[in-house]
């Protein structure tokens, strides 16, 4: 397409369904890159920071803070979230290709989840409604150095959850209440990459964060710009 941009980050995305260990993983690295005097950040849904991001981020939660007892899929439920998280993916992905994190920009990011995600939830939740485009995700959602989805299996999901209290907003609560089905939603968002040579699967089962951070590291090490490794 004609005069589109995507933004290019320098960083690393790691993206997942809930439980698949994404937040600890991204915790480790952004550690261990400080460590190293890399001048890191560590960021969760969106990469920018502004009034747009922020309000669609809080009307996104509000929209689901009803979601006990509603069956699983529920469009009618998803989808004011699926049109304000969308929103918010197209508005910070604009604002992301100058930010400082792009390449050349001096910082590296760790982010934790950004639009695949969202792209996955629209697509099965919402199918047709056309929130985030074919062509957006193509020429448009913006690309890490590294792009890795953490998945998981029901049953270490389920085990997982039990050894977490509290939840953000309804739709985290919503997952927690379908455990035993998100399955389905984390096959429908592995589709989308899978044959995507720019994404990396990593099972998280039997692995400790560090061996995965160790694996994203790795990867992040050889192709990143000098002055960042």
């Amino acid at each position: 397409m004609i005069g589109v941009k995507r933004a290019e980050i320098n960083g690393i995305l790691v993206e997942g369904l809930n439980f698949a260990g994404k937040s600890t993983v991204c915790r480790a690295l952004v550690a261990r890159y400080e460590q190293r005097g890399v001048r890191v950040d560590g960021r969760h849904c969106y990469i920018t920071d502004s009034p747009a991001t922020a309000e669609l981020q809080r009307l996104a939660k509000q929209s689901v803070v009803y979601s006990p007892g509603r069956p699983f899929p529920d469009a009618d439920l998803l989808r004011p979230f699926n049109v304000y998280k969308s929103s918010q993916m197209l508005v910070d992905s604009a604002y992301a290709i100058g930010c400082p994190y792009a390449i050349g920009g001096g910082l590296m990011l760790v982010q934790d989840r950004h639009w695949l995600t969202q792209f996955g939830s629209n697509e099965f939740f919402t199918p047709g409604e056309g929130y985030l485009g074919e062509e957006w995700r193509t020429f448009s959602a913006p690309r890490f150095t590294v792009q890795m989805y953490l998945t998981c299996s029901p049953q270490e999901r389920v085990r997982r959850s039990g050894d977490r209290r509290g939840d953000e907003h309804g739709l985290n609560s919503y997952y927690r209440e379908h455990l035993d089905r998100l399955a389905l939603l984390d096959e429908a968002c592995l589709s989308l990459i899978k044959d995507d040579p720019s994404w990396i699967v990593v099972s998280t089962d039997g692995t400790t964060a560090e061996e995965t951070a160790d694996r994203l590291a790795a990867a992040y090490d050889a192709l990143a710009p000098t002055a960042t490794r």
